[in-house]
C-alpha cells in the first residue's frame, strides 16, 4: 500500500531540472529578439511596405467588425471588390488560431514574435530529435538571424515568416514517426502542419511537402533494404493519420481557398488571346511560365550563402551606401559634362542607390546563411550516413534548383509544366528557404555526430580538415582573387553607362569587387573561428561540449546579426502616429462632393501611386485598384486589356456620345500615351473619381458618366465565348448594352423582342447602416420587365440573389459583371453571400479541432498512464 501511494503521488510528478534548460532556450530568444527589435519595445513601430498595404486593404473589414462583431468574406476596397479569404477571412473554429497567438507573442506578431517563432521552431525540432538545448539554441539563432528570414520580416511577408518557422517541426516530426515514435511524433506533425497551414502561405507548405516526400522516399528504400516494410507503412499511416487530423480544424479555410483559387491566376485565363502589344502564349491553368520565373536566383548568385556580398546586397544595403565614395566622385567630376546642373544626389539614387548586380529584376537583400552554418553542414554530411544524408542532400539540391528558375530552363522548365500544382507559384528564389532549414539540420546533426563517441577521432578530423580547408580556401581565394568567381558586371549597367558615363562603370565594378573581396575574407574569418573551436575539442584543448556550443553560439550570433543589420535596423522603426494614413486634398474633395450630391456608390482609380501594386487608396475609399497576390483572373484580364495597357486607345473619344465636358475625358485627351484606360469599362466599374498627380499634390477629377451601383440596359449582345466577350467592351458603352456569354441565354427569356424598354425606369440603391459588403440591396420600379447590370464583380461561388426574397438566378455581363432580369413592377433586388462551403466546413473545423485537443491530450497523458499501469503491475 505504502509503495503504491508513492507511486500516485509520482503521477504526473514534473521534473524541474528537466525544464529549465527550455525556460532559459526561451529567454534567451526573447532576449535576443527583444533586443534586435529594442524600438518596438520602445514604442515605436516598423515600417514594412507590404504592411501599409494590408492596412489599406483591411480598414473596411476592419471597420465593419468593429462596429457589428462580425468578420466578413468580402471586400469591396480593391480591385472593385473580391473575397478576402486571403486578406482577413471570416472567423471558423480553427484551434490552431488560438494555439499560434502565444506562439507569436500576441501584440508582437508581425516583428520580435515572429524572430521569436523561428527560434522556437528549430528549438523544437532539436528537442525532439535528442539534441542538447545549447545545440537547439544555436540552430534556432542561425535560422532566425539568416539575411533572408530578417529581410522578409522588414517587408512585411509576415505568413511567408510564420510559415517557414514550422517547417523544421514537421520535418523533426517525421523524423520522430520513421523512429517509430508514433504517438509524439504524430502529435507534433498535427501540430506543426496544422499550424503552417493555418499560417496560410501555400508556397511555403509545398516546398515543406516536397522535402517531406523525398525524405519518406529515402526512408521507403531504407525501410526495403533493411526489412522494415511494415514499420515504415505504419509510420506513414500515421503521419497520414496526423495529416488529416491537422487538416480537419482548417476545411472552411481550406475549401473557401481551394474555392477561389480556381478564379484566380493561378487557375489561369478563359482567355486565348492577348492584349494589344502583348506576345500570345500557350494558355495554361496557372501562371505563365515568364511571369512566374521573374524572380529566379542565379547560378553564381547561389554562392551568397556563403559570401553576403557575392552579387550585392539590396536595395537597403547601408553598408553599400557607407562605401559609396568611388562611385560618388566620379559622378562629380564626370557628371557636369553630361547632366549639366543636374543633382549629383538625384542622378544617384535614381540609377544606382541598389548594390545588387544579380540575375534578379531587384532585391531587398542577400539570402546569407551564414559562413558557419555552411561550415557546419558540410561538416554534418562527411558525418552523418543513412537515410539523413540523403534526404537532406537531395532536398538541399532540389531547392537549389528550384531557385535558379529560368537560369536551369533545362529541368525547370520540365518540372514547371509537369510538377503537380507548381505552376500556381512564383518567385523561385524564395526555393531557397528549403536549403535554409536542411543545412542547418545538416548542421546540427552533425554536431550531433561530431559530439559522439561512436564515430572515431580520426574520422571526425577527416571530416574537421576537409570542411576547413574546402570552405576556408574558397573563401580566401574569393578574397585575393575575386574576378576568378564572377566578372562584377551587370545587365543594368549599360544604362549606368550611358546616363553616367564609362569612369562610373569602372568606379562601380571597383566597388563591387572590394564589397565582394571583403565579406569573402569576413566569411573566411568566421569559418576559421569554428575551425578553430572545434579543433581544439577535439585536442581536448576544450573539454566541454556546451563550451564550443556556446562558443559557436556567439560566433553565429555576430556573424548573422552584423549582415542583417544592413538592411533592418534601427532607422526602419518610425513613431506610431507616422504609420497614420492622413487623407489628401483630393480625399477630403472626393468626401465633400459624395456629402454634397449624396452619393452612396463610388469607386475611385487612383493614378497618383502605382495603381494595380498600391492599396493604400482603399484605406479611404472603394477602389479600381489594389494590391493582392491572387486577384480574380477576369479583373485581371480587364486591367490588362483595358485598365492598364500602354498599347491601348480608346477610339473616337472626342467624337463620342457621351458627355464631352466629362473632366475625366479631358484629362484622358491631354494625357494620351500615358493613360490607357477605356472609359466604358471605367464607367460600368462606377470610377466616379480619377484621382490624379498635379503640381500642388493629388487631385480629384470628378466623371458624371460613372453608372453608379445599377442600371438597365436595352439589349444585349452576345458572345460565343471569352475571347469575344472581352473584345467586345473596346470603345462601347454600357449605358446601352451589355456584352454576355451566351451559356447564360437560358437565364435571359426574349431578349430581342424590345420588351426591356422603359426610359422612366427607377433604381435606388439602399446602402446598409453598416456598410455591410456582403449585402447589396435595390429597389426598381418600371413598367416592363428589365435587364439590370450591377457594377459589382461576378462571383457565383458564394453570392446569391433574391427578388421579394425569392432567390433568383443571375448572369455575368461585361466580363466581370452581374446581371439580372428584374419584372416589371416595384420590386426588391438584394445580393446576399450566402457561403455553402462555409456553414458546412466551418462544422466540419469544429469536429477537427475537438479531434487536435484530444489527440494532443492523449499525447501528454499516455505515458503517464502507461507508467502507472507499469508501476501497478510491479507491486
Amino acid at each position: 500500500m505504502k509503495q503504491n501511494k508513492q507511486n500516485n503521488n509520482s503521477f504526473m510528478k514534473i521534473d524541474m531540472k528537466k525544464i529549465y534548460p527550455h525556460i532559459i532556450a526561451i529567454l534567451v530568444f526573447f532576449i535576443v529578439s527583444a533586443v534586435y527589435f529594442s524600438p518596438v519595445i520602445q514604442g515605436k513601430k516598423l515600417f514594412q511596405s507590404d504592411m501599409m498595404n494590408y492596412y489599406g486593404v483591411v480598414k473596411s473589414t476592419d471597420d465593419y467588425k468593429k462596429s457589428t462583431g462580425e468578420s466578413v468574406s468580402w471586400t469591396d476596397a480593391i480591385f472593385s471588390g473580391m473575397p478576402s479569404y486571403q486578406i482577413s477571412g471570416p472567423s471558423t473554429n480553427n484551434i490552431f488560431n488560438t494555439i499560434s497567438s502565444p506562439l507569436k507573442l500576441w501584440g508582437f506578431e508581425l516583428d520580435l514574435g515572429v524572430m521569436f517563432l523561428y527560434m522556437l521552431g528549430f528549438y523544437v525540432f532539436c528537442i525532439a530529435l535528442g539534441l542538447s538545448p545549447w545545440i537547439g539554441i544555436l540552430s534556432g539563432i542561425a535560422f532566425a538571424l539568416a539575411s533572408y528570414n530578417i529581410i522578409i520580416i522588414e517587408v512585411g511577408h509576415i505568413t511567408k515568416a510564420w510559415a517557414m518557422a514550422m517547417m523544421s517541426p514537421i520535418f523533426g516530426a517525421m523524423l520522430l514517426v520513421f523512429k517509430k515514435k508514433y504517438l509524439s511524433g504524430g502529435v507534433l506533425f498535427c501540430v506543426a502542419l496544422g499550424l503552417q497551414l493555418t499560417f496560410n502561405h501555400i508556397q511555403i507548405t509545398y516546398y515543406t511537402m516536397l522535402a517531406g516526400i523525398i525524405m519518406g522516399l529515402v526512408y521507403f528504400v531504407y525501410a526495403i533494404k533493411e526489412k522494415q516494410v511494415k514499420q515504415f507503412f505504419l509510420s506513414f499511416l500515421t503521419l497520414i493519420a496526423a495529416s488529416l487530423i491537422a487538416i480537419l480544424p482548417l476545411s472552411a479555410n481550406l475549401m473557401l481557398n481551394s474555392e477561389y483559387v480556381s478564379h484566380t491566376m493561378r487557375g489561369g485565363s478563359d482567355l486565348t488571346i492577348v492584349p494589344k502589344g502583348e506576345k500570345q502564349t500557350n494558355n495554361v491553368k496557372g501562371l505563365t511560365i515568364d511571369y512566374a520565373f521573374s524572380w529566379s536566383y542565379g547560378i553564381g548568385e547561389s554562392l551568397s550563402i556563403l559570401i553576403p556580398d557575392a552579387r550585392g546586397g539590396g536595395s537597403s544595403d547601408q553598408r553599400y551606401e557607407a562605401n559609396a565614395e568611388n562611385r560618388i566622385k566620379t559622378i562629380q567630376t564626370t557628371q557636369p559634362l553630361q547632366q549639366g546642373n543636374q543633382n549629383i544626389n538625384q542622378i544617384y539614387n535614381q540609377y544606382v542607390a541598389s548594390s545588387y548586380w544579380g540575375e534578379q529584376p531587384f532585391t531587398a537583400g542577400t539570402m546569407y546563411f551564414g559562413a558557419i552554418i555552411i561550415f557546419l553542414a558540410l561538416l554534418g554530411f562527411l558525418l552523418i550516413k543513412g537515410a539523413n544524408f540523403w534526404w537532406l542532400l537531395l532536398a538541399t539540391i532540389l531547392s537549389f534548383i528550384l531557385s535558379w528558375g529560368n537560369n536551369a530552363l533545362w529541368i525547370n522548365q520540365w518540372l514547371f509544366e509537369n510538377l503537380p500544382f507548381y505552376n500556381k507559384f512564383r518567385t523561385p528564389s524564395m526555393a531557397l528557404v528549403l536549403a535554409n532549414v536542411t543545412l542547418i539540420i545538416a548542421g546540427v546533426l552533425g554536431l550531433k555526430a561530431f559530439f559522439s563517441k561512436d564515430i572515431s577521432i580520426k574520422k571526425k578530423q577527416k571530416a574537421l580538415y576537409i570542411s576547413g580547408a574546402l570552405l576556408g580556401g574558397i573563401t580566401i581565394l574569393c578574397a585575393i582573387f575575386p574576378s576568378l568567381f564572377a566578372n562584377f558586371s551587370s545587365s543594368k549597367d549599360a544604362l549606368f553607362e550611358q546616363v553616367l558615363g564609362t569612369p562610373f562603370i569602372d568606379a562601380l565594378i571597383q566597388d563591387r569587387k572590394d564589397l565582394f573581396s571583403s565579406d569573402a575574407f569576413r566569411s573566411f574569418v568566421f569559418i576559421a573561428l569554428a575551425f578553430i573551436t572545434l579543433f581544439l575539442y577535439l585536442s581536448n584543448k576544450i573539454k566541454k561540449e556546451y563550451i564550443v556550443l556556446l562558443a559557436l553560439i556567439v560566433f553565429v550570433l555576430v556573424d548573422l546579426w552584423s549582415v542583417d543589420k544592413r538592411y533592418l535596423t534601427d532607422n526602419n522603426f518610425k513613431q506610431k502616429q507616422d504609420f497614420t494614413l492622413y487623407p489628401t486634398s483630393a480625399d477630403e474633395n472626393i468626401y465633400a462632393i459624395n456629402k454634397e450630391r449624396n452619393i452612396n456608390h463610388y469607386r475611385v482609380m487612383n493614378l497618383s501611386v502605382n495603381t494595380f501594386n498600391d492599396a493604400t487608396t482603399s484605406y479611404f475609399h472603394p477602389s479600381i485598384g489594389g494590391y493582392h497576390g491572387a486577384k480574380l483572373q477576369r479583373y485581371q484580364d480587364i486591367i490588362d486589356f483595358y485598365l492598364a495597357n500602354p498599347n491601348y486607345k480608346q477610339k473616337d473619344l472626342t467624337d463620342t456620345t457621351l458627355l464631352r465636358n466629362n473632366p475625366l475625358r479631358q484629362f484622358y485627351n491631354m494625357y494620351q500615351g500615358q493613360v490607357s484606360a477605356n472609359m466604358g469599362v471605367l464607367n460600368m466599374l462606377d470610377a466616379k473619381y480619377l484621382i490624379v498627380p498635379s503640381q500642388n499634390g493629388p487631385m480629384a477629377l470628378y466623371n458624371p458618366e460613372a453608372l453608379g451601383a445599377a442600371w438597365f440596359v436595352p439589349q444585349i449582345k452576345w458572345a460565343d465565348n471569352a475571347n469575344e466577350e472581352i473584345l467586345l467592351l473596346d470603345n462601347f458603352n454600357p449605358k446601352q448594352e451589355a456584352i454576355v456569354d451566351i451559356k447564360f441565354k437560358d437565364i435571359i427569356k426574349n431578349v430581342d423582342n424590345n420588351s426591356y424598354k422603359d426610359t422612366n425606369a427607377t433604381i435606388v440603391f439602399e446602402r446598409d447602416e453598416f456598410n455591410n459588403p456582403e449585402y447589396l440591396k435595390y429597389t426598381t420600379n418600371s413598367t416592363t420587365d428589365q435587364i439590370m447590370i450591377c457594377s459589382e464583380i461576378y462571383y457565383n461561388e458564394d453570392w446569391k440573389a433574391y427578388i421579394d426574397g425569392k432567390e433568383t438566378p443571375y448572369f455575368r455581363a461585361d466580363y466581370i459583371l452581374r446581371g439580372i432580369i428584374v419584372p416589371k413592377g416595384k420590386h426588391v433586388i438584394e445580393f446576399k453571400l450566402v457561403s455553402p462551403t462555409y456553414k458546412v466546413f466551418n462544422f466540419v473545423s469544429l469536429v477537427g479541432s475537438i479531434l487536435v485537443v484530444l489527440f494532443v491530450l492523449l499525447a501528454i497523458f499516455y505515458p503517464y498512464i502507461k507508467k502507472r499501469k507499469n508501476d501497478e503491475k510491479n507491486i
